[in-house]
């Protein structure tokens, strides 16, 4: 019998846990619904400068990076350009040295 006693006491002690808990949610909701929306001039002026900061850190970094992009981009078109003069004048002096063996050469045996 004190078994049953002491079940239905937990459940009496629960459920009025549980609609005390209920109305805890529900008053807490309806606070939150009725609370304003607006937006502080300090929260406003707070993000400004957090976004101007931002800025200020990151255009400088993206403008250095592009430079160094199209500067090297530059410079790797002057490579190339640079190469291939060398190949030129390796072969102009090829063409140089044959011309010189045939003017020296090949017309002494003629």
């Amino acid at each position: 019998m004190k078994t049953q006693e002491a079940e239905a006491q937990n459940l009496e002690y629960l459920e009025s846990n549980s609609i005390s808990a209920r109305d805890s949610l529900l008053d807490d909701f309806a606070d939150e619904i009725n609370r304003s929306k607006d937006i502080s001039v300090k929260t406003l002026f707070l993000t400004f400068i957090s976004i101007f900061l931002a800025l200020l850190v990151l255009l400088p970094k993206v403008y250095i990076g592009n430079q160094i992009y199209y500067n090297s981009k530059d410079i790797n078109k002057m490579y190339h350009k640079y190469t291939a003069l060398k190949e030129e004048q390796a072969y102009l002096k090829r063409e140089l040295e044959r011309l010189r063996y045939q003017t020296l050469i090949v017309d002494d045996i003629d």
